[in-house]
């Protein structure tokens, strides 16, 4: 099975775009949008899913080479213009068995995306967490 960090990663790529604009206009969202009133009535944390919207959309790269795995449908199904949708998995995939030397530098791309996609990530949860405590020590001290 070739590697397929390239789909996975323009996938959490895009996830993590759809994050990024969501966490930074999710005050506003609040003050305009009735669902994301609610959603912080019931979970004031909510932003807190962002890793698992980030998995979820990277996934969605994947799912040609799932339903192929799964025997639902041939390869070559899985290899027509329209599983393109799937963040462009046939054009890949036909790069991947014609130009091996592009197919490994997306590979790498793919990886080192992903990288930059976790410390970025670990990087704005420590920063909420230090926001937190920050929070609660001054409020212990009125």
């Amino acid at each position: 099975m070739p590697e397929k960090h390239f789909y996975f990663a323009v996938g959490a790529v895009t996830g993590a775009a759809v994050c990024v604009a969501v966490a930074k206009a999710r005050h506003k969202l609040r003050e305009t949008n009735g669902f994301v009133r609610w959603l912080y009535r019931k979970e004031p944390h909510w932003f807190l899913y962002f890793p698992v919207v980030i998995f979820l959309v990277g996934l969605w790269g994947l799912i040609p080479d799932i339903v192929h795995l799964l025997g639902l449908l041939p390869k070559e199904v899985t290899r027509s213009a329209i599983f393109d949708l799937f963040f462009f998995h046939s054009t890949l995939e036909y790069i991947e068995d014609t130009q091996p030397v592009l197919d490994r530098y997306l590979n790498l791309l793919g990886e080192f995306l992903l990288v930059v996609i976790c410390l970025s990530v670990m990087v704005y949860y420590v920063k909420q967490v230090k926001k937190a405590v920050k929070l609660h020590e001054s409020k212990g001290k009125s």
